[in-house]
C-alpha cells in the first residue's frame, strides 16, 4: 500500500507543474510580447486563436496583416483591455483609411468609430478653418488636406470633397509621427483571465473554447489518469482517501466557478454600459459652464479640450462630468457620451 501511495502522490504532483504550453507559446518580437490569442506565423497553430496571426520583421518589428488592407506595424498590444495599436509603416494612417480599411474578415473593429469627411482645400482657405484637422502627409505645396467630423462644417464651397470614412475617436493622433489607430476585439474574451494574472489558452486540443489556467495546467495529466487506473486494486482505505480528495476538489471548483461567474457578469454589465453610452437626458443633466473673457478655469493647466485638442475660447460652453470633474467642449463631450459612457481622460464610468 505504501508503494502505491508513493506512486500516486508522485503522479499527482507532476500534474500540478506549470503549464508548458504557456512557456512554449509566449515569445517576443523586439520589445513586443506575443502571447495568446496572438501567435507568430512560425508557431504552432494552438498557440493562438484563429485569425490572430502576426509576423516578426527583422526580429524587431511586429506586423499585423489585414486581408484587404495590407500590412500594419504593431505599436502595442493591450491584452487586459483587448486593444491593439497599429500604425502605417509610412506614418500616414489617413491615407490607408481613405484607401479603405476593411476589417470584415478579421476579429477586429475600430475603437469608438466616428464619421469624418476629408476635403482638399487651397492652402489659404484651410488655415481659416478652426475645426479642420490638417493632414500633413496628404497635403502638398499649394493645397491642404483636412478632415472634419460629419455635420460640423460645410466646406463644399471652399474645398473639394474627397471621401467620408469611419475613423476612431482618437483620430487626432495622426498629427504625431509614430502614432496610429486603435483596434479592439471581443472574441476570445480573456479580460477576466488577464485581470487574474492567469494564462488564457484553449481548454482542449481541438475545440475553440478558452479558459484560464492561472499558471497551472487544466485538469489531470495523462500520467495521473494512468496512476488512478493503476491503483484500482489497492485496499479500500486508499480508495476511500482518493474519493474524499476528489470530492473536496469538486467542492472547491464549484465554489470558485460560482464566484468567477458572478464577477464575469459584473464586468459584462460594466462593459455593456460603456459600449452603449448615455441617453440625451442624462447628458443634459451634466453641468455646463460659460467661459468668461478671462478664460480662467479651475484647473489652470487644462486649457485644451482633450477630444478636439482646441484651446478653450471666451464665451464657449464647457460641460463637466460630475464624477471625475473633467470638463470638455459641450459639443465634443455630448457626441462622445452618446457613444461611450466613460470619461475620455480617466475612463471612469458613471
Amino acid at each position: 500500500m505504501n508503494l502505491f501511495g508513493i506512486i500516486f502522490f508522485i503522479l499527482l504532483l507532476s500534474s500540478l507543474r506549470p503549464s508548458t504550453s504557456s512557456e512554449i507559446c509566449s515569445v517576443s518580437c523586439g520589445i513586443q510580447s506575443i502571447r495568446f490569442p496572438f501567435r507568430l506565423d512560425d508557431q504552432l497553430d494552438r498557440c493562438g486563436y484563429p485569425r490572430f496571426n502576426l509576423s516578426c520583421k527583422n526580429q524587431s518589428q511586429t506586423v499585423l496583416s489585414l486581408p484587404f488592407s495590407g500590412d500594419f506595424d504593431v505599436v502595442n498590444i493591450d491584452y487586459m483591455f483587448q486593444n491593439i495599436w497599429i500604425n502605417d509603416p509610412d506614418n500616414c494612417v489617413p491615407k490607408r483609411l481613405l484607401q479603405g480599411l476593411n476589417l470584415s474578415l478579421t476579429p477586429f473593429s475600430l475603437l469608438y468609430p466616428q464619421s469624418f469627411t476629408f476635403f482638399k482645400c487651397p492652402t489659404d482657405a484651410s488655415m481659416e478653418l478652426p475645426e479642420a484637422k490638417y493632414i500633413p502627409c496628404l497635403s502638398g505645396g499649394n493645397f491642404s488636406v483636412v478632415a472634419i467630423p460629419v455635420g460640423r462644417v460645410d466646406l463644399s464651397t471652399l474645398c473639394s470633397e474627397m471621401e467620408t470614412v469611419l475613423v476612431p475617436v482618437s483620430w487626432t493622433s495622426w498629427l504625431s509621427p509614430g502614432n496610429g489607430i486603435m483596434l479592439t476585439w471581443n472574441e476570445p474574451n480573456c479580460m477576466l483571465c488577464e485581470r487574474r494574472a492567469g494564462n488564457c489558452m484553449f481548454k482542449s486540443d481541438s475545440a475553440l473554447d478558452v479558459g484560464c489556467s492561472d499558471g497551472f495546467s487544466n485538469g489531470l495529466s495523462r500520467r495521473t489518469k494512468y496512476g488512478i487506473m493503476f491503483g484500482v486494486g489497492i485496499p479500500v482505505l486508499f480508495v476511500l482517501g482518493l474519493v474524499i480528495y476528489l470530492r473536496r476538489k469538486a467542492d472547491n471548483y464549484d465554489h470558485h466557478h460560482n464566484r468567477m461567474e458572478a464577477l464575469s457578469d459584473s464586468i459584462a454589465l460594466r462593459l455593456d454600459a460603456v459600449a452603449k453610452g448615455l441617453d440625451e437626458k442624462t447628458i443634459e443633466a451634466y453641468p455646463v459652464t460659460l467661459l468668461g473673457e478671462s478664460r480662467r478655469l479651475p484647473r489652470l493647466n487644462h486649457n485644451t479640450c482633450s477630444i478636439c485638442l482646441d484651446e478653450y475660447q471666451a464665451k464657449e460652453k464647457l460641460r463637466t462630468i460630475p464624477d471625475c470633474k473633467h470638463y470638455f467642449h459641450a459639443d465634443c463631450i455630448d457626441e462622445w457620451l452618446k457613444l461611450n459612457a466613460a470619461c475620455p481622460l480617466c475612463r471612469n464610468t458613471p
